[in-house]
C-alpha cells in the first residue's frame, strides 16, 4: 500500500505523447455514469491502445457491497495490486475483464492513468476531474460521443 504522499501520486509521474493536445472534464459529482462514460468514450476514440491502468481506489476488504468486493477480487489476482482494509491500489492490464472490475468500483476510484504500451498517458482521473490526450482530428469524435452535458464541460489544456 501506499502512504499517501507525493511521490506515491501515479498522476505525479504520467508522461503525456508529444504535440498531442490536452484535454479537461470535470464530471458531475452526482452523475455515477459519468466518470465511466467518458473513460469508455476517450479510451474507444483514441488511436493509441490502452495497455495498463494504475489505479487507487478508495474501498478495500471492508466493503461489504458484493459487486465492489467481487471488483477488487478481480484486480487483486494481478500481483501488482495491493488490497487494503480501506483502499486498494496497483497496476493492472487493461483487459476487458479488469475494465469491468474498474467500472463496478468507478464511484470509488481516487486516481487512475491509462497508458499505451510505450508507457504514455492517454487519460487520468483525479476523483471527478479528467485529462486526456487524443489528436486535434480525434476531438470532434470525442465530443458527439459524450452527452451534451459533459460536452459543455469540455475544457482545451494545451
Amino acid at each position: 500500500m501506499t502512504d499517501g504522499s507525493a511521490s506515491d501520486d501515479p498522476l505525479a509521474d504520467a508522461e503525456w505523447p508529444a504535440e498531442t493536445p490536452q484535454y479537461r472534464l470535470q464530471t458531475p459529482a452526482t452523475d455515477d455514469d459519468a466518470p465511466l462514460d467518458v473513460l469508455a468514450t476517450v479510451l474507444d476514440e483514441s488511436p493509441r491502445s490502452p495497455a495498463t491502468a494504475t489505479v487507487r481506489v478508495g474501498t478495500g476488504r471492508r466493503d461489504d457491497r458484493d459487486h465492489i468486493r467481487h471488483a477488487l477480487a478481480d484486480l487483486a489476482a494481478h500481483s501488482d495490486v495491493a488490497v487494503g482494509h480501506e483502499e486498494t491500489s496497483g497496476t493492472v492490464p487493461l483487459t476487458d475483464g479488469t475494465f469491468d472490475a474498474l467500472a463496478d468500483v468507478s464511484p470509488e476510484i481516487r486516481t487512475l492513468v491509462v497508458r499505451d504500451d510505450d508507457g504514455l498517458a492517454l487519460v487520468t482521473r483525479r476523483d471527478e476531474r479528467f485529462t486526456f490526450a487524443v489528436p486535434d482530428d480525434v476531438i470532434g469524435a470525442v465530443e458527439s460521443s459524450l452527452p451534451s452535458s459533459l460536452r459543455e464541460r469540455l475544457e482545451v489544456v494545451s
